[in-house]
């Protein structure tokens, strides 16, 4: 069984590889990179055998802890990226739950990161080549680091299985991941600052560890090299019994996912008009009504915005650690400049549903004035706030003209130039139900050409408001900031009005050629 699971697994990877040349250049590049990251991993190890046993011991401790707790967080957060031997396609067989976890256990080391946790564990070994003793016991306590890495993380999905068929669950993970990459910097930068705080504690810390499950299995050679033989047998135990325990749950969740019905997810029951109830019953209306459901309701149009809120954040880290204010002042215009390009792949969002609004007789000017009123009622007050509060911590309230005439003006240009482009340009997006920050193969330069497109064009018609506004900040001018406030938002508001207009006629008269590209984008 095991060997037929694997078989199974890796043929799947090949097909996927097969369908698409640039995924298999992706793999071969992440390949790459992976053992890159692994030579210097062992590398490090292997000088670690050259530094006092308390600092190799300490090393051991604390990254095997991470990796450890890395495979526990990780099933909770990527839920879903390989389903390949799910347990939900698995339980239409009549396999039974002892073989099953065998297999899948195997299996979980015979994987991609499975092969790496395992060789990096087994490479810990090299950390004590001076003491004989603790380089014949580091693989074998590798060898349980590593299984219960895997047992961990299957232990924690399988007793979290009924989460995983959950709709906001998976939605609210797949937008959450990537917090952490986009404040990666500052991320990085305070653990810096954090372990420089307390690294002479860190061996302290590292000896509370190792007598947890996190850290036993890779503080036994250490003890052993400094000659804790005592505590050594003991954190054996420990390794053992937490191994023990995770596989005893495992198999209880396995048991009980395997026999348990299809988990559906009906989401919540609609009562009343909801949306339609708050615009009037006229044709744009409607449609501003109906994009307010899928603002509300659909993960790919609130992913679009998970860096707005970030950018304060990043404008404080930079303020403090910098003393430069110059992006907390700026920060209404930079989420301005971010919402400009957000109506640019609303079309290829309503996939084959468009077919509704061409079937209707729906007139362009009304598609496109809708979408934009559903979406000024949240990112104008957002763009005023974001431009005031920041001013108001520093104390520059003298420059809310300015800042809210750039902020404005860039923004009410950009839905302008949007309501065009997408009429123009069909934006490659994620399939409905699909995570939002996931990209259909070969549209990424698509995707990167069609936004700096549209942000080129914005910039340009916006060119008067930028100007004033470069023109005040320099010289201090109040005229000149409140003059940026009037031609900013007059400007901007013309141009949005001439937006409507031109990408309403461009959408009435290329229509049904927009509808079947959708359908060839959506394979019908």
């Amino acid at each position: 069984m095991v060997a037929h699971l694997l078989r199974l697994r890796w043929r799947v990877m090949l097909n996927g590889f097969k369908r698409s040349t640039w995924q298999l250049v992706a793999a071969i590049i992440g390949l790459l990179y992976g053992l890159g990251i692994l030579g210097v991993v062992v590398a490090g190890l292997i000088a670690l055998s050259f530094a006092p046993e308390g600092v190799a011991w300490t090393t051991a401790v604390l990254g095997g802890s991470v990796l450890v707790l890395g495979w526990v967080i990780v099933p909770l957060v990527l839920r879903g990226l390989d389903q390949t031997l799910s347990v939900e396609k698995l339980r239409a067989f009549p396999i039974p739950a002892d073989r099953l976890l065998v297999a899948l256990l195997i299996c979980g080391v015979l994987g991609v990161p499975g092969l790496v946790t395992a060789i990096a564990g087994v490479a810990t070994a090299l950390s004590w080549l001076r003491d004989p003793v603790a380089l014949i016991a580091a693989p074998f306590c590798a060898v349980i680091g590593v299984l219960t890495c895997i047992a961990a993380s299957r232990t924690v999905e399988s007793l979290t299985s009924s989460l995983g068929s959950k709709r906001r669950y998976r939605e609210l993970m797949s937008v959450l991941v990537f917090i952490p990459l986009i404040l990666a910097g500052p991320i990085i930068a305070l653990a810096g600052t954090g372990l420089a705080t307390v690294g002479d504690d860190l061996p302290e810390i590292a000896r509370s560890l190792s007598f947890t499950p996190l850290g036993a299995a890779w503080s036994i050679p250490g003890d052993l090299a400094a000659g804790r033989g005592l505590e050594a047998l003991a954190k054996v135990g420990i390794a053992l019994a937490t191994l023990a325990v995770l596989l005893l749950l495992w198999r209880r969740g396995l048991a009980a996912a395997l026999i348990a019905p299809p988990a559906s997810d009906s989401g919540s029951t609609a009562k009343g008009l909801g949306p339609f109830r708050w615009f009037p019953a006229t044709p744009t209306g409607a449609v501003a009504a109906r994009a307010a459901v899928y603002w509300m309701r659909d993960p790919r149009y609130g992913g679009s915005l998970i860096v707005v809120p970030l950018i304060p954040v990043l404008a404080i880290f930079i303020s403090v650690t910098t003393g430069s204010d110059w992006l907390l002042l700026a920060t209404g215009p930079a989420i301005g400049a971010l919402l400009m390009i957000t109506l640019s792949a609303e079309i290829s969002y309503d996939g084959t549903a468009f077919a509704a609004h061409l079937s209707t007789g729906l007139s362009g000017r009304a598609d496109r004035a809708g979408r934009v009123l559903t979406l000024s009622l949240f990112s104008v007050p957002m763009v005023l706030i974001a431009t005031v509060v920041p001013l108001a911590v520093v104390g520059r309230l003298d420059l809310v003209p300015v800042m809210l005439g750039l902020g404005l003006g860039v923004m009410l240009t950009g839905y302008g130039v949007s309501s065009v482009a997408s009429t123009r340009f069909l934006m490659p997006v994620p399939a409905a139900g699909e995570s939002p920050f996931k990209s259909p193969q070969g549209s990424t330069l698509t995707t990167a050409l069609i936004t700096y497109l549209v942000w080129i064009i914005a910039f340009a018609f916006a060119i008067p408001e930028i100007a004033l506004a470069i023109a005040a900040l320099v010289t201090g001018s109040a005229l000149l900031g409140w003059l940026t406030l009037v031609v900013g938002v007059g400007l901007g508001t013309a141009l949005l009005f001439v937006g409507i207009d031109r990408g309403g006629r461009s959408l009435d008269a290329r229509g049904p050629e927009l509808l079947s590209s959708l359908r060839r984008a959506s394979g019908g």
